[in-house]
């Protein structure tokens, strides 16, 4: 008898296949029926395993014991860790060594019941889990299955919802944008998005500049994230942080015995690691003035050669450089490279200063209060005072700063609901608006000096967030009264300047 015999003889003589072929069938027809219901649940099993696959949702399986057995194509899209790296792993193993903290599955076993955790990967973001076990017949756990998403998606879903039900509050049909993994309520962001979101599908290169702590990474991520490169790797370098000796072979790699301590067989650089990817160049403006040849004839050939090496190897990458400083200065001091400039300098993007977006700050904020809620399993929350004190801040380090403001505030919060006081020795003195009195130089009516006042703070307020909501609440007075005044000395100073006056 062949092996294939006597699996379909052992299928046969399943009690379950004979109670649903019946007692009184002739052998040939319960094969018949046998070799039907085989095939239809290998049809079924091979749909069911692609719809698996194929979920939006995280689905990570193990057995009984906590060993891997599954994760789907969104696990690696979620956690960014290829499947092989957990595949045949006890989760116990994978927790210890910091692929997700803590791991829902090892909760789930212990408790023996359904289990919903937030996650912090690997990668440092953050997922909601539920972990769900199935038993045998005696009772144990010989599964767990677990599902994820992350967590600003969720945040981002429920911005999106309130925004659809305060508009249909007012009696507005058309839908809120859809917001991306990019918090962007100010005009200008919303600008950059769409530029973005232009040139994401097409392979020329970026430059990124702005201020320090402004997101030109996060913007490089989404590009990426974005673009027909993103099942290629996204490998960053800042090309300040490493020595110049070093950051050559960091980039274009080296051959064997290049130089004392070189690995046997050489090592690629970063250029062959992010091959069919995209590379991203932070702080190019601190790139050795001897690199920037090399640099420049691997963009213009598509091919680098490794230190200590004579064969030119090809590369397919994708370049977006940053940086904080002004490349065009530097190009006139002799610091950085014309022809590179122009290289680099294809699509520029300047991303805006926090302070010039003060419409972000309040879902920044959130979004930052969420994350490290989470993190720390605190429930602290931000009062109007605090966020009024967010609104009237400068934010030299812009969004780092916020972030790190918001971390600080929820770790060293002695309850739930932080004061002021608490906010204001954690920030710059010398960006927070001054509380001291109005000075008077001179004798005016009263009427006067008032409309003189209101017209100063308005003008002030309104030219650094350009939002009547924003002006509203800083200078706590009601929308409809500072949208009135905005209207009357904006356009009193619009009519006095196409005037001539002085």
């Amino acid at each position: 008898m062949t092996l294939e015999e006597k699996i379909f003889q052992k299928l046969l003589s399943s009690p379950k296949i004979q109670e649903i072929l019946g007692k009184d069938e002739s052998d040939d027809s319960k094969a018949e029926k046998a070799a039907v219901l085989l095939f239809s649940a290998l049809e079924q099993t091979e749909e069911l395993a692609e719809i698996i696959n194929n979920s939006s949702d995280s689905i990570y399986v193990t057995d009984g014991e906590g060993l891997t057995l599954y994760a789907n194509k969104a696990f690696e899209e979620v956690s960014g860790i290829p499947r092989e790296e957990v595949l045949g792993k006890l989760v116990s193993d994978l927790e210890k060594q910091g692929t997700f903290t803590p791991s829902v599955t090892s909760l789930v076993l212990k408790e023996k019941r359904k289990i919903t955790v937030i996650q912090e990967l690997k990668q440092g973001n953050f997922v909601i889990a539920t972990g769900v076990p199935l038993f045998n017949e005696k009772g144990e756990i010989y599964r767990v299955i677990s599902n994820s998403r992350d967590v600003r998606e969720l945040t981002i879903l429920s911005r999106y919802l309130e925004d659809l039900f305060a508009r249909k509050e007012k009696g507005i049909d058309s839908p809120p944008e859809v917001f991306n993994s990019i918090i962007c309520e100010s005009e200008k962001m919303k600008q950059i998005m769409n530029l973005v979101s232009t040139l994401a599908s097409v392979d020329t290169t970026i430059l990124l500049t702005g201020e320090s702590g402004v997101g030109k990474g996060a913007i490089a991520r989404l590009i990426h994230d974005s673009s027909p490169r993103v099942s290629g790797k996204f490998v960053q370098i800042n090309c300040g942080a490493i020595p110049e000796l070093l950051l050559e072979s960091e980039l274009f790699g080296y051959e064997s015995g290049a130089f004392t301590g070189a690995k046997k067989g050489g090592k690629p650089g970063l250029f062959e690691v992010a091959d069919k990817g995209t590379l991203f160049l932070d702080e190019i403006g601190e790139l050795p003035y001897s690199l920037q040849v090399k640099l420049l004839n691997a963009l213009q050939n598509n091919q680098i050669i490794r230190v200590g090496g004579v064969e030119p190897v090809e590369v397919d990458v994708r370049i977006i450089s940053a940086t904080n400083r002004n490349l065009e200065q530097l190009v006139r001091e002799n610091k950085f490279r014309l022809d590179l400039y122009y290289r680099l300098h294809v699509i520029p993007i300047n991303l805006p200063a926090l302070r010039e977006r003060r419409e972000d700050i309040i879902p920044l904020s959130q979004f930052f209060l969420i994350r490290y809620n989470t993190k720390y399993k605190k429930m602290v929350k931000l009062t109007s005072s605090f966020l009024e004190k967010l609104l009237a801040y400068n934010w030299p380090g812009n969004i780092r700063e916020l972030e790190n403001l918001i971390e600080r505030i929820v770790v060293t919060s002695r309850n739930d609901t932080p004061s002021c006081d608490e906010i204001t020795q954690c920030l710059s003195q010398e960006s927070v608006v001054s509380n001291d009195p109005v000075t008077v130089n001179r004798i005016v009516p009263l009427p006067s000096a008032v409309e003189e006042v209101e017209k100063i703070l308005i003008q002030r307020v309104y030219d650094s967030c350009k939002n009547s909501y924003t002006t509203a609440r800083i200078l706590g007075i009601s929308q409809s009264s500072a949208q009135r005044k905005i209207s009357k000395f904006l356009k009193s100073n619009k009519e006095h300047t196409e005037s001539g006056g002085l």
